[in-house]
Formats: C-alpha cells, sequence, structure tokens
C-alpha cells in the first residue's frame, strides 16, 4: 500500500472510529446472572474439544465457564499491555503520522477492558492473573522493538478475533457473552488493518537498519505465538471447573492431535500474514 493509500485509510479508520463511537457503560443490558446451566461457550471452542479426554457435560459446562473467564481475563490483561505500549508513542516523532488514529484505538481499547472485566467481576467475582510465563523481550533497538510490540499486539487480536468473530455470531451461548464477543469483533476488524499495514512499514524500517536482527526476531515472534496458545490452556481453569488431575489433563489437551490442529487453524490468517510479508521466512508450526 502507497503512502498515500495508507494516510486514506487512517483518515476512513479514525471516520468509522467517530461514526461506530459508543459508550461501554451503558451499550449492555447486563442480567442479574448467568445461569450456570448454560454453555458459556460453544463446545467446538473449549480446550478439551475432539480429545475424549472430558466426556461428562457437568464438567465440560463447568469447564466452558472457566475457560470463558480465561478468555476474557487474557483479553483484559493483553489490552491493558497493548494501551500502556501504544500510549507511549502517541505524540512520538516516528509515530506522528498515526496520532488521530491511536487516540481512537486506545480509547476502543479501554472500553473494551472495562466491559470483559466488569462481565468477569460480575458474574465469577474475579478474573485470573495474568500468565507468567511470557516470553522474555531484549532490547532490540528502537524499529525492532516497535515491531516486536505491534507484532505482539496483532498475535493477540488475531487470536482472540477467532473466538469473537463466531461466538458473536452464537445464538447457543448466553446473550451477554454473545453481545460481549460481538462488540469486540466490531472494533477489532479496524484494529487489524491498521496493525497489519504499520507492521509493513515498521519491518521495512527495520530492515533497511539493521537486517542482522531480522532472524532472532523472527524466533521471538514465533516463541510468542506458541506462548499465547498455552495461555488458552489455563490450569486454573480445569482446577475451578473441579478436574481430575488437572495438570495432566492440561498437558494431555495441549499437545493432542486434534487441537493441534485447531491451534493452526486460529493461528493461519497471522501466520501467514507474517510469511507474506517476509517478517517470517518460514511458516510458525504449531
Amino acid at each position: 500500500m502507497s503512502e498515500s493509500n495508507f494516510t486514506e485509510m487512517l483518515s476512513r479508520l479514525s471516520e468509522k472510529s467517530r461514526v461506530d463511537f459508543y459508550n461501554p457503560y451503558t451499550k449492555f443490558a447486563w442480567p442479574d446472572e448467568v445461569s450456570e446451566g448454560d454453555w458459556w461457550m460453544n463446545p467446538q471452542y473449549i480446550s478439551v474439544h475432539n480429545t475424549g479426554i472430558i466426556e461428562e457435560e457437568k464438567t465440560l459446562k463447568a469447564l466452558a465457564r472457566y475457560e470463558t473467564l480465561n478468555l476474557f481475563s487474557l483479553h483484559v490483561h493483553g489490552i491493558r499491555e497493548l494501551m500502556i505500549e501504544v500510549a507511549q508513542r502517541i505524540h512520538t516523532p516516528d509515530f506522528a503520522d498515526y496520532n488521530e488514529y491511536l487516540h481512537h484505538f486506545v480509547g476502543e481499547e479501554n472500553a473494551h477492558m472495562w466491559f470483559f472485566a466488569e462481565f468477569c467481576y460480575r458474574y465469577i467475582g474475579r478474573i485470573y492473573p495474568e500468565p507468567a510465563s511470557i516470553p522474555g523481550r531484549a532490547g532490540y533497538g528502537d524499529v525492532w522493538d516497535d515491531l516486536v510490540i505491534f507484532a505482539r499486539i496483532l498475535i493477540f487480536e488475531e487470536i482472540f478475533d477467532y473466538f469473537n468473530s463466531r461466538m458473536g455470531k452464537d445464538s447457543t451461548i448466553p446473550e451477554i457473552v454473545q453481545q460481549i464477543h460481538a462488540a469486540h469483533h466490531h472494533d477489532e476488524s479496524r484494529h487489524v488493518a491498521f496493525g497489519k499495514q504499520l507492521l509493513q512499514r515498521l519491518h521495512e524500517r527495520a530492515c533497511d537498519t539493521s537486517p542482522q536482527r531480522k532472524e532472532e526476531i523472527e524466533r521471538y515472534v514465533k516463541e510468542y505465538m506458541t506462548y499465547s496458545i498455552r495461555s488458552l490452556y489455563n490450569p486454573q481453569a480445569f482446577r475451578d471447573a473441579q478436574v481430575d488431575k488437572p495438570l495432566e489433563v492440561r498437558r494431555a489437551a495441549m499437545t493432542h492431535p486434534a487441537r493441534r490442529e485447531f491451534h493452526s487453524k486460529v493461528m493461519a490468517r497471522v501466520n501467514k500474514f507474517f510469511v507474506s510479508t517476509g517478517i517470517f521466512a518460514t511458516a510458525w508450526e504449531a
């Protein structure tokens, strides 16, 4: 995309954000409770789907409930990180051309963080802590650091949009859960479009300044993709669902062939993007 086309895209995205603006604090009619007898997550998205590891419906429904808590908690933690990183770059020389849209971006993400957390506290009383095993990030130099941060943001957005886009249209789950997924998906389509174009520019600039970092960056981003997939298998969710031997079940589910196939589907779009832009020399493997 040429510079003029990118500028035009930013203008369209900013206008779309203005037109679509909503008050997150009044958008949802929060029910008094969400029945534990309902499927809070469509069974095909539960972490043990197609494995045969757990077959009792009561346990699967409990796991669907706590994996919804995990998914929404991950949204909260991921959004907090991206807001911090983006806010640090607004009104700096390298990001001056993106200032207006980045303000919309941060405002929308703040709304998302609030309604995901609000759901968790209203209906379960807590959020899960952030996973402790995030891959460490060394200083790669300004432009590579920018690329790594926005690559992480894109990975986060693409993974969760996989779930949001599907469950936002799923009438088998409680209406409030469906509405939250749908609201997030609606806004994230703009963020993903912006993020991909920005990453292409950051990558071109980084390769021009210090191309020797390229392989190191590719290894790190792939490690982060693996970490992100593993975070969907929260051992505390298995414990809260009263699954016997939760750590063993987690390991068995995470490495099951059916789940590896699912991981590839979740990551397919972002994986293809990284390869097509040259950020990856080879595709990430589940």
